[in-house]
């Protein structure tokens, strides 16, 4: 048997401990990494674990760790608990399920005996493990309850006992898919982010030490070799926290940890980046078929680990069982890896500690964006960071062939592709400018024909000669089309501004612009010049074939994507039959997104939260219609204030609602209100102030104030709406009461005077 000198025993033990509480095929890992470091003390090591290897093979000193004769432990007392049966054991400790025996109350836990072979120095450590766990109290870590010494000086632990699955066979066992995986990681990184709060570093995060009880709570255990910051440094160092530091598992520890450097929190995030890999993966990232610990270092150490989308299809990956135990086909689960989760899990496990996650706050938060759909803190690295990472690997053959590069390359290539940039633009300034010179002819004395020149004069001979001035660029060709087609648009004249919108639809996908913004915004504006001619079915169609492109090209957040599903939702309301519930569950889901991306009291989101209350009104879900804007008028109010033309309106929806629903006091109420902030705020003719005395007068009316009502509508006549205010009043049911007073029928005589009769529709 080896012998031992107390200074030797006390430089050898941490060492002794770490490598007993690792299963055989990682001790030997671990023995050779040692051995790059401290060769003679891995020596020295290896004979003693061989010594207790043939110690053990002869059953030499078997006995149990209290005092007693039996080997068994089970029905001992500890303190107020009694052993029942073993749990585990390291090499620091032996871990037995106990229960409370005092008859204060019932309680399992496990206990922990210091090791009978570690002796002082081990001691010391043990102790140091109680002081870490008394500080940290978190629903995801194993709590300690107690801590002791029993009548033969042995010390022990009582702490919370979880019996549960290990963190991977939990979520492999449950069939988890990504998402939910990523939900039970983000419990994780609470656990060791308030460690790291606390100034302890875990460092032997693993599967084995993460347990997942049968209600589906994590649980982080043993903090045996967790190092405290605060004695890093200070004068409460000691040579043991100095000489353990080698301590760790070789598949989870960090390069740093592998080299022997400092060991801060970004251990921790290094281990937890790997656990991740593993859970979304079912591998490791060192890859398969490592042979010796050499490879391990180096792949630790060196190598970039694949992509978690690419490692999900390796040749050596058994891909129905990946793709059972996530519920999900293997291609899929590429897809959902591949972008941000790729770019996640690579930040956690970068080699040097500066370029990983600065906390594990910031790890999780990058988490819970992905989760929901948002951008990330995170960016995949760029061919320059690439390119410099080799530059700084080989700088001094590099430095030549970069400057020379650099001189009579770059400059070259910047002046080629300067030039062909201006010539592309030159080109296309001259074709505008011959364009728009031959559209404007129609305004030269030369070319006119003694008729005024108009708008749609100038519109319809562009739309002429653009088939020919701008036939050889295509791009352009469209571009002017939506343009053009967006005036008559304006114009009112829809059946023109449909052909130009599809002859621009048809010239972007001639040269492959087909998923192209320019030409998504063309497509909506050909559903609506469409739906604006009646035919409500033919624009219903065309939203939804483009709902469909713009969720595969843009993705379903996507702005653009939720404002074509909000437009959707209007047609099938528009459409009838039933349809309305449609579009009012659309128009939620824009809402809900809205206010998870943009905020509650965003722009869009308030739009969209009145456009959504005009749509349960129309379908007669009046009261919902009065809850929900009145919500909205509640932000319009706390977001812009009461002189908002968007709270405004807002407030006129709500009266409107409130009118339709009989309650015409609440309706009066609002309508006098608003217009008593229009009054102050607006110029006297403004539009939003005649909409509002016309609704106003009309309640009135039903509460029987003719006088009032007769007045409102007379201020109401002197606004912008005073053209469709008079197409509309002679017939409005809303002011059939009126029919038979004379002041409404003088009202009437003085709007034929004013406006004959109604505008008639422009020809297209």
């Amino acid at each position: 048997m080896l012998s031992l000198s107390e200074e030797r025993w006390r430089e050898v033990s941490p060492y002794l401990d770490d490598a007993l509480s690792l299963a055989p095929e990682e001790r030997k890992f671990w023995i050779e990494s040692l051995r790059a470091q401290k060769p003679e003390t891995a020596a020295f090591l290896q004979e003693l674990l061989d010594e207790q290897i043939a110690l053990a093979d002869e059953q030499f000193l078997e006995h149990p760790l209290i005092a007693g004769k039996d080997c068994s432990l089970a029905g001992q007392t500890v303190g107020a608990y009694t052993l029942i049966s073993p749990l585990g054991q390291g090499g620091m400790g032996t871990v037995w399920l106990a229960e409370r025996s005092d008859g204060r109350f019932e309680r399992r836990v496990a206990i922990k005996f210091l090791n009978f072979a570690v002796a002082e120095a081990g001691a010391e450590r043990f102790k140091r493990e109680g002081r870490i766990l008394a500080r940290l109290v978190h629903p995801h870590i194993a709590q300690m309850i107690d801590a002791g010494v029993t009548a033969t000086g042995h010390a022990y632990l009582v702490l919370e006992y979880c019996e549960g699955e290990r963190v991977d066979e939990y979520c492999d066992h449950h069939k988890l898919d990504v998402n939910a995986r990523v939900r039970l990681f983000l419990d994780i990184l609470e656990a060791a982010a308030h460690a790291h709060a606390n100034l302890i570093v875990h460092r032997d995060i693993k599967p084995s030490n993460v347990i997942v009880t049968a209600n589906g709570d994590v649980k982080l255990l043993d903090f045996g070799i967790a190092k405290l910051l605060a004695e890093d440094g200070g004068p409460a160092t000691t040579q043991l926290t100095l000489e353990s530091g080698a301590g760790l598992t070789p598949l989870f520890a960090a390069p740093e940890q592998i080299t022997g450097d400092s060991i801060t929190t970004m251990a921790d995030v290094y281990a937890l980046g790997v656990l991740l890999y593993l859970l979304l993966t079912g591998q490791h990232p060192v890859g398969q078929g490592l042979h010796s610990a050499a490879d391990l270092v180096k792949a630790i150490t060196e190598t970039t680990p694949r992509r978690p989308s690419d490692a999900v299809m390796g040749d050596r990956v058994d891909k129905e069982v990946l793709g059972a135990n996530r519920g999900v086909a293997p291609e899929k689960l590429q897809r959902q890896l591949r972008g941000d989760l790729d770019t996640i899990v690579a930040k956690a496990l970068k080699k040097n500690p500066q370029e990983r996650y600065a906390s594990l706050i910031v790890f999780a938060n990058d988490l819970q964006h992905w989760l929901k759909h948002e951008p990330i803190s995170a960016r995949p690295d760029s061919a320059l960071y690439r390119i410099g990472k080799y530059v700084r690997r080989n700088r001094a053959g590099v430095a030549v062939a970069a400057g020379l590069l650099a001189v009579l390359v770059g400059f070259a290539f910047m002046k080629s592709v300067e030039l062909r940039r201006i010539a592309r633009e030159r080109d296309r300034a001259n074709r505008i400018a011959e364009f728009m010179t031959g559209i404007f002819k129609t305004s030269d004395p030369n070319e006119r024909t003694g008729q005024a020149v108009t708008a749609r004069a100038v519109l319809d001979k562009a739309a002429t000669d653009i088939r020919g001035n701008l036939s050889n660029d295509p791009a352009l060709r469209a571009q002017m089309l939506h343009v053009m087609g967006r005036a008559y648009l304006n114009l009112g004249l829809y059946s023109r501004a449909e052909s130009l919108f599809k002859e621009g639809i048809q010239a972007s996908r001639s040269i492959g612009m087909q998923n192209s913004l320019d030409n998504f915004k063309m497509t909506h504006d050909l559903a609506w010049a469409v739906l604006q001619q009646g035919r409500v079915a033919e624009a219903e169609s065309i939203e939804r074939k483009l709902l469909e492109t713009e969720r595969r090209v843009l993705g379903p957040e996507n702005g653009d994507t939720l404002a074509t599903m909000e437009e959707l939702a209007f047609t099938v309301c528009n459409e009838g039959k039933g349809q309305c519930t449609e579009g009012i569950g659309l128009t939620r889901h824009v809402l809900q997104q809205h206010e998870r991306t943009l905020g509650p009291d965003a722009f869009y989101t308030l739009a969209t939260m009145n456009n959504l209350a005009i749509m349960l009104a129309s379908d007669g879900r009046v009261q919902e219609a009065i809850d929900l804007q009145q919500e909205s008028l509640k932000r319009h109010l706390q977001k812009f204030g009461p002189e908002n033309i968007g709270t405004v309106n807002a407030m006129l929806e709500l009266g409107e609602f409130q009118r339709d629903a009989g309650r015409d006091d609440d309706a009066e109420a609002t309508l006098k209100k608003l217009l008593a902030i229009e009054h102050r705020a607006f110029a006297p003719d403004q539009g939003e102030t005649a909409a509002t005395e016309y609704d106003l007068a009309s309640v009135l009316l039903r509460k029987g104030q003719t006088d009032s009502a007769v007045a409102l509508l007379r201020e109401a006549l002197t606004g912008d709406l005073a053209p469709r205010i008079a197409r509309g009043l002679p017939t409005d049911p809303l002011f059939a009461p009126l029919r038979n007073d004379p002041r409404f029928a003088a009202i009437l005589v003085i709007l034929q005077k004013r406006f004959p009769s109604p505008p008639p529709p422009q020809a297209n």
